[in-house]
């Protein structure tokens, strides 16, 4: 099979069994590597980081994967953490338009 639709694969069977994956991206990414690539998963960290990208697996796959998930099945989207992606956002934009100078 090829890895990148065997990544998406796992990454929606993820998605759809575990709650807390779908809000949580290294959380996410952390269930991939445990699924795809047992071997590597309990090694250090500089270590895991080399050998996935010798075997195809890509940290952007997999949140990209997440996001499209996300699109095709709204329902499941996580609210608590959707809000507090506003609510940073919203804070961001009201810092940043303190700073800007008005052009008239």
């Amino acid at each position: 099979m090829n890895r990148k639709k065997e990544m998406k694969k796992t990454v929606y069977k993820i998605l759809q069994e575990d709650e807390y994956a779908r809000g949580d991206d290294n959380y996410l990414i952390l269930r991939v590597v445990q699924e795809l690539e047992p071997s590597i998963a309990g090694t250090a960290f500089s270590n895991v980081m080399q050998q996935l990208s010798f075997r195809g697996i890509s940290l952007e796959g997999i949140t990209r994967s997440r996001r499209k998930f996300l699109e095709e099945y709204p329902e499941l989207k996580v609210e608590k953490a959707e809000k507090a992606r506003r609510e940073k956002e919203e804070e961001y934009y009201l810092e940043y338009s303190k700073h800007v100078p008005n052009i008239y």
